[in-house]
């Protein structure tokens, strides 16, 4: 099978599952505002677009002239592509109607108020319905093209983490660090960073997502480090926290709870367990040992084809029963006023056997 036919085979499943949840919910279509999504259903990877699916599994892509020959190339499979010269909520509107569509989903985190007034006033004829996390909960379970694409974003990332280590050290400046992973992350082959590269020393370690600043790193401090690489638009999600030098006996301390913590985090990670099984695991911990008041943040989210997923009120982490194919990552913390610990991985589920894909030491405290 070439690989064109392999990610057509795959696309047509995508569809299928997908076209079940539209019948779910007893609609015709669902039109798709989010470019994951859309890029999810089509291969096409450009950021001005709309789709509409329907029941039956037809796909109408909406975009402009300045993309027509990249959706020539990326696009898969029997696709109808209309070039926008209009209004844009009435050449939506108009392709709706020509499908004779009653009920019509719309992604309601991606569609602004405005437009979507626009287009129910053009179509007082269709009941526009707004619906949250339909294409996500397919996205979720990881199809083997996927994890092969999340395997090779660990592997850049890591590669790059593991290229910023000798510039660790007294006087290093956050900003420095950050910008050599970010050309590492490419350098190796990736998109780029899959997200703002977090680099933060000191007390701004105990910030949970202290993007890396102009800050000098200094002797007896811990380093956060958390960045990852995108790699054909899937990103990785991979924390570390070193030490330059010595550390307090207490920061010492927090390191080993937060490692046990994540440990029995990720062995409940198992098929059949909630997102909530798995925090309560590592949490558990955490509150045991005393320091519960400082783990404020969720254990995890999914990853993909966007750094945060399972993130959304309707579909959270917490809430959703692991399956056979999902990645998510497992990333306690403890943040104390001198310092802050976050340890994370990416785990995919694998019945009773978590995988974790990301191999980077961590088992000790690494002084640096």
């Amino acid at each position: 099978m070439s690989k064109n036919e392999e990610l057509l085979s795959l696309l047509t499943r995508r569809i299928a599952k997908t076209t079940e949840l539209i019948k779910e919910q007893d609609a015709d279509a669902l039109l798709v505002f989010n470019r994951a999504n859309y890029r999810y259903l089509t291969n096409f990877t450009g950021e001005e677009a709309q789709l509409i699916l329907t029941k039956d599994g037809d796909r109408i892509l909406l975009s402009d002239s300045r993309f027509a020959p990249q959706i020539k190339s990326q696009a898969v499979g029997e696709l109808t592509v209309i070039m926008k010269h209009g209004h844009e909520a009435a050449e939506i509107a108009e392709q709706i109607k020509a499908t004779g569509a009653k009920k019509v989903l719309v992604e309601a985190e991606f569609v602004s108020a405005y437009e979507f007034a626009a287009i129910k006033e053009l179509l007082p004829e269709v009941d526009l319905v707004m619906a949250a996390e339909i294409v996500e909960r397919v996205r979720n379970v990881k199809d083997d093209l996927e994890l092969a694409t999340l395997r090779k974003a660990v592997e850049i990332s890591q590669i790059a983490f593991e290229g910023i280590l000798p510039l660790i050290k007294p006087g290093a400046k956050e900003r420095d660090v950050g910008a050599k992973l970010d050309y590492l992350f490419k350098l190796n082959g990736g998109d780029g960073p899959g997200y703002d590269s977090i680099v933060a020393s000191g007390y701004r370690s105990s910030w949970a997502h202290g993007v890396a600043s102009d800050k000098l790193m200094q002797e007896h401090e811990l380093v956060v480090i958390d960045a990852a690489a995108a790699y054909n638009g899937y990103t990785a999600d991979i924390t570390r926290t070193y030490a330059i030098g010595s550390v307090s006996p207490e920061l010492e301390k927090i390191y080993k709870i937060v490692h046990e913590a994540q440990r029995r985090g990720i062995a409940a990670a198992k098929a059949g367990n909630t997102g909530k099984d798995v925090d309560q695991a590592a949490r558990g911990y955490i509150n045991e040992q005393g320091y519960g008041q400082y783990f404020g943040h969720g254990i995890g989210h999914g990853i993909g084809l966007e750094i945060h997923e399972m993130c959304q009120p309707a579909f959270l982490f917490r809430d959703t029963t692991l399956e056979n194919g999902i990645v998510h990552t497992v990333e306690p913390g403890i943040y104390l006023p001198e310092g802050g610990v976050r340890i994370e991985d990416d785990i995919l589920v694998n019945g009773d056997t978590p995988e974790v894909l990301t191999t980077l030491p961590k088992d000790e405290l690494i002084h640096l």
